[in-house]
């Protein structure tokens, strides 16, 4: 880890909370390598061995060749990158550091190195936390457990993704019907193709996060098969005493109150929100929407209460054939 008194000289000299505008920061470590190695240019006759950039030029060569999502070596070489920064910030040369620089050789570079300065600190934050927090992450998800922000606290408690406390009552609307969501422990994030946690950092998957609303009409929209919110479709018919009927989806109730949320980009603040998991034990409710002509029609069911006795019992079946009758006579059976 980083020196405590480097650590504060260079959050006050680069300011960091001011390059993360998003939910990443805006370019890469490679990118920011890439660009140092452009703008740390001078005239023919000005060394770069005197100007003291030969170790800074070797870990800058180091970070350009790294992955994104490489955490580990992400966080070393930033690291080493800030050390041999801050030595040259502070007038001498990290190849030797008893060596001062001359005023003038820092004054050519200096816009160069802090500009590199900025965007290997925002990564040596970032790429330190996620490779101690993914392995937890995963843990989590594997035994159903919640995920909470403090796992991630620097990646999301800045610009733009104010953590704020859960206003009530939430909903989310999905495609999964109770007796599968109740297996795999509730709403967990979706895996990227190397089976990683990966929450807004490199890929910037909005499957990472799960989202929710506090209005519970809006919600029922979201309850329907689509490309982006749900889309996997499932032909499930609701099994009832006079009829059965094609469900679109679900919509299910949780209340996660005293834990923190997420702001969605955006969106109006506690509209919609989202969270890292939502395990079953915060769910609460849940109703079906029934397929009824159109995405704007919207057919609801009685609130069930979801719990291991209701979601056994509740009388859900998979039939896409008669799912697909239902649906083009769905005007017989809402």
């Amino acid at each position: 880890m980083l020196a405590p008194n480097i650590d504060n000289y260079v959050r006050n000299l680069v300011r960091p909370e001011l390059i993360q505008t998003s939910c990443r920061p805006p370019k890469t470590i490679r990118e920011y390598a890439t660009d140092f190695q452009q703008n740390s240019r001078c005239s023919w006759k000005y060394s770069r061995s005197k100007d003291g950039l030969t170790r800074i030029d070797q870990l800058v060569t180091q970070a350009a060749l790294i992955q994104t999502l490489d955490y580990t070596r992400i966080s070393n070489t930033s690291q080493s990158l800030i050390e041999a920064m801050y030595t040259w910030l502070t007038g001498f040369n990290p190849s030797n550091p008893v060596q001062q620089l001359t005023s003038d050789g820092i004054q050519r570079r200096q816009n160069a190195i802090t500009t590199l300065l900025g965007g290997a600190y925002c990564w040596y934050r970032q790429a330190s936390e996620a490779a101690l927090s993914e392995p937890l992450a995963l843990g989590n998800i594997q035994n159903h457990n919640d995920i909470p922000f403090n796992l991630y606290r620097y990646r999301f408690s800045r610009s733009g993704f104010n953590l704020h406390m859960t206003p009530g009552r939430l909903y989310r609307g999905d495609t999964r019907p109770p007796q599968m969501l109740w297996q795999s422990g509730g709403f967990f994030p979706k895996m990227d193709n190397n089976n990683r946690h990966d929450p807004h950092l490199g890929s910037g998957a909005s499957c990472q996060v799960i989202s929710s609303t506090d209005d519970p009409n809006v919600v029922a929209r979201f309850a329907w098969h689509n490309k982006t919110y749900c889309p996997v479709r499932y032909y499930y018919l609701h099994q009832t005493d006079r009829v059965d009927k094609a469900i679109a989806g679900f919509v299910y109730e949780f209340d996660k109150t005293g834990h923190e949320c997420v702001e969605v980009a955006n969106v109006t603040p506690g509209r919609e929100v989202a969270f890292l998991a939502i395990p079953n034990q915060y769910i609460r409710r849940f109703r079906m929407r029934y397929y009824a002509g159109s995405q704007n029609n919207i057919v609801l069911s009685d609130w069930m209460y979801y719990n291991e006795n209701s979601v056994r019992n509740i009388r859900i079946t998979a039939d896409k054939q008669r799912w697909e009758s239902f649906k083009k006579n769905w005007q017989l059976y809402v």
